[in-house]
């Protein structure tokens, strides 16, 4: 009886060995808007950069198996998983802005996976910290509450507009129903500037308005 035991836990041994595969995977931030302002978009891509040369916290979980490691300073990881079940990853857990869940099913397993993480949550942190007050006003949040009672408006600046800007923003304006509201003028501080942004990429959506006709 000992000798059909042992003889099953070695079968069962050498499954489990011959069931692994390495996949090889990458985690990458990438940047979720293009504010159209080159020092903005610049500094961006040199935060991103310094981000993604770090390197990232991996937990990787199948079934009762968890296991614990970091990406290298290109963000690439390498470990070998039962392909025949799911696959759960979190990539810095522990972290509010940088972290991430992942999960792949065996038919979406392939030797090589990339994770991509946008960086809207790190840039709405960041933002919310410099300026607390204008970001409860203008968040994508609020965007979102006052497309659902109505309050249906663009934020803009005061600052000079041409007499044809302002004749195509009347035009957007009364055909999707909303009102624009000037709230700034030619100084504004830049994390207010990309909260704002938000705020009216996010109300664009809910309106429906297509950026083509922006």
């Amino acid at each position: 009886m000992r000798k059909i035991v042992f003889i099953l836990t070695i079968l069962v041994f050498q499954q489990n060995i011959y069931s692994q595969k390495e996949i090889v995977g990458k985690v990458e931030y990438y940047k979720s808007y293009s504010y159209g302002i080159p020092s903005f978009d610049s500094g961006i891509g040199k935060s991103l950069n310094r981000l993604n040369s770090q390197n990232q916290k991996i937990q990787i979980r199948q079934g009762t198996t968890i296991r614990e490691f970091e990406t290298d300073s290109n963000g690439v990881f390498k470990c070998s998983v039962n392909p025949n079940e799911k696959i759960y990853l979190s990539i810095n857990k522990n972290s509010k802005t940088t972290n991430a869940d992942f999960s792949f099913e065996p038919s979406e397993l392939k030797d090589s996976l990339k994770l991509k993480i946008s960086d809207s949550r790190i840039m709405t942190y960041r933002d919310s910290i410099s300026t607390p007050e204008f970001y409860n006003k203008y968040s994508e949040t609020q965007a979102r509450v006052d497309f659902e009672n109505r309050n249906l408006r663009i934020i803009g600046g005061g600052s000079f507009l041409t007499k044809k800007t302002i004749k195509r923003r009347k035009k957007i304006a009364k055909e999707y129903g909303f009102r624009y509201e000037y709230e700034f003028g030619c100084e504004i501080m830049g994390a207010e500037y990309r909260i704002i942004h938000r705020y009216n990429e996010t109300m664009k959506k809910l309106i429906g308005i297509n950026k083509n006709v922006w």
